[in-house]
């Protein structure tokens, strides 16, 4: 009968180890868990969605069309053909827009020539073979002063020049939409040079031109072509 009660108490205490083994370890399972770190939400931190991609794709990225903007800004020169006559036989070349650095106008360039300021409101449009063959270009806004004015100053200075002839309304054909106009022409025979002058208006600008020429260059048509493409820039 002792056997039999001793072997109760025993039993009872190793039920109890055991029991108390189990949630140990369970205890240490449970703390390992929570002692691990989660990689899966540091993870989708790191990887940037597909969303932000196409954001800063749109943003690198200029459009086509601002591309085709600037190229045409850049390469494009306005060009325009001009046919003249020198020395009796026909020409055509193709001729550069060019604005004056100082005044409020742009011109039709030929190859041959150079524009540049001679001073403070006069350009001189000089041909490249002869410097003493050029075209002086002055304008005036037409608020600050009158055609008349600018015209009468231009007869004075070609009555200075010498005996002055009018140039016929066919020598002056060449100039298009013009308000007004007037040209003048001192021939120098003995020298085979000649001055022509001529005051136009035209889109809101009095232009007054004095051509230099010799009969070696003859170049006076197509300095009258350039000047009839003078327009306000």
């Amino acid at each position: 009968m002792q056997k039999k009660l001793f072997s109760v108490p025993a039993l009872l205490l190793t039920a109890v180890l055991v029991v108390g083994c189990n949630t140990s370890d369970k205890t240490e399972d449970s703390d390992a868990q929570k002692n691990e770190p989660s990689n899966t939400s540091t993870e989708q931190q790191q990887q940037p969605s597909s969303k932000d991609n196409k954001v800063d794709d749109a943003q690198e990225t200029p459009t086509s069309n601002e591309t085709n903007k600037d190229n045409t800004d850049t390469e494009t020169k306005k060009e325009q053909e001009v046919k003249y006559v020198q020395k009796g036989v026909d020409k055509t070349e193709k001729a550069t827009e060019s604005k004056s650095a100082d005044q409020d106008y742009k011109v039709q360039q030929l190859p041959g020539f150079t524009l540049s300021q001679e001073e403070p409101g006069k350009d001189m449009l000089v041909s490249n073979d002869n410097a003493e063959v050029f075209m002086r270009i002055e304008t005036i806004d037409a608020s600050q002063s009158s055609y008349d004015k600018v015209k009468t100053s231009m007869q004075d200075y070609m009555n200075a020049v010498g005996d002055t002839s009018s140039l016929s309304s066919e020598e002056l054909a060449v100039f298009k939409d013009v308000k007004n106009i007037e040209g003048y022409v001192v021939h120098f025979v003995e020298d085979k040079e000649k001055v022509i002058g001529v005051v136009f208006e035209k889109d809101g600008l009095i232009t007054k031109l004095t051509i230099h020429d010799n009969d070696e260059l003859d170049l006076t048509d197509a300095m009258l072509k350039m000047a009839a493409t003078i327009s306000k820039k």
